[in-house]
């Protein structure tokens, strides 16, 4: 009797394990490439544009470096624009931006600042296109625009 109960309790633990190695999300195979379209997880693009004004000459400010979600910085155009972007999961999310971090781009003649921006029941834009390109776990984009005027230190 007991070597039916040991027999039945590992061919449970062996089935048990068995049938849950597919089940964990963010584990992929390595013979595969690890792109948007192979991951097996829903996933959506978090665009967000904006613009950069001084707040004494109502001017763009340009070369400005940006930083969405602690990614590499992009600096912005000349006329203060910049659009960033991140991907995660297609629900209501949070993203800290921040705008003239301490770091290689640094501008000194103004303050780092530290916007928190919300997706709230986002909407996505979802074509053919990005289903091919993206995959089948592809939720599509959302947008939002934010215009930030900085202070300068020292006016001239």
């Amino acid at each position: 009797m007991k070597k039916l109960h040991l027999i039945g309790m590992i061919l449970v633990m062996v089935f048990a394990t068995w049938s849950c190695e597919d089940t964990i999300p963010f584990r992929y195979k390595p013979s595969q490439p690890d792109s948007l379209a192979t991951r097996q997880i829903p996933h959506a693009f978090f665009i967000v544009n904006g613009t950069i004004l001084d707040s004494v000459t109502q001017e763009s400010i340009p070369d400005l470096p940006i930083t969405l979600r602690s990614e590499e910085p992009l600096l912005t155009d000349e006329e203060g624009a910049f659009s960033v972007q991140t991907v995660a999961f297609p629900t209501s999310q949070e993203f800290r931006l921040l705008i003239n971090p301490y770091g290689e781009h640094y501008n000194p003649l103004y303050t780092p600042e530290t916007l928190y921006i919300h997706f709230v029941l986002p909407t996505f834009r979802l074509t053919q296109d990005d289903i091919l390109e993206y995959g089948s776990y592809f939720f599509g984009s959302t947008y939002m625009t934010v215009t930030k005027t900085l202070t300068p230190l020292v006016y001239e």
